[in-house]
């Protein structure tokens, strides 16, 4: 499997670059519905070789557009570069149980560190259940919550699950409040645990060129650009150390 980090001097800052993306593969996980995932060998003559991909907007780790789910919404080709490109932090959210929500507490002590109009990526550690039927009744976002990003100011909400509603219940009130609202989303990130909660990190969720779409498969990276390691810095979270308990099977 390709690394999820690579690196890049310059001058004495070494910037380390972490890949929060799933592969896009046959076998893998993807929304119930949605197109299924086929990856074939095309006819090439030797020794060339071409490859045909079936996959759906929603593939892997991808971004929403408004269209995804707003009537008349911006499609991914209307957005500028710069939306995909941004500061943000990640927020953890252990322990939920399946199908659990996700409560308001657990995001108040962290948008103080969230930079205006950045990202806020939600750690669940769901993606450890990739591939597999579990995956599909991940924690979702609350109404109460998904309002609390909606007064935030965040430009991007994603989260390391199939989708920030209720698949199992089938909700759609996080799609409708945030793209509704002009907040993009990310869905089927990967290892955010690379990341340290609270700390402002460098983020590109840039999307395939596609005109006129709902959406798109993203290769979303993340680095930090301070000249430090922040896992080395004693200074690097503006979040107490104490503000990481484990609140299980409850909506906070």
């Amino acid at each position: 499997m390709q690394s999820s980090t690579s690196f890049e001097t310059s001058g004495s800052v070494r910037t380390e670059y972490l890949d929060l993306s799933h592969q896009i593969e046959n076998g893998m996980t993807y929304f119930p519905g949605d197109p299924k995932p086929d990856i074939a060998p095309a006819d090439a003559p030797p020794p060339w070789r071409v490859t045909q991909l079936h996959i759906g907007t929603h593939v892997g780790t991808h971004i929403d557009a408004a269209s995804h789910f707003i009537p008349h919404g911006k499609t991914i080709s209307q957005y500028p570069l710069e939306r995909f490109l941004l500061p943000g932090i990640v927020v953890p959210v252990p322990g939920r149980n399946d199908d659990g929500p996700i409560g308001v507490h657990a995001f108040e002590r962290y948008l103080t560190a969230l930079p205006e109009h950045g990202a806020l990526l939600i750690r669940t550690g769901w993606d450890d259940y990739w591939k597999t039927e579990r995956y599909l009744r991940h924690p979702y976002l609350t109404r109460e919550t998904t309002q609390l990003l909606v007064g935030s100011g965040v430009s991007i909400v994603g989260i390391d699950a199939l989708n920030v509603d209720s698949t199992a219940q089938g909700t759609d009130h996080a799609h409708a409040a945030l793209l509704g609202n002009d907040i993009l989303i990310v869905e089927n990130l990967t290892r955010l645990h690379q990341l340290l909660p609270g700390v402002v990190y460098q983020f590109s969720f840039l999307p395939l060129a596609l005109s006129g779409l709902d959406g798109s498969p993203i290769r979303a990276i993340a680095w930090h650009t301070g000249g430090e390691d922040p896992a080395q810095s004693k200074g690097h979270s503006r979040i107490p150390q104490n503000s990481t308990d484990v609140h299980r099977g409850e909506a906070v």
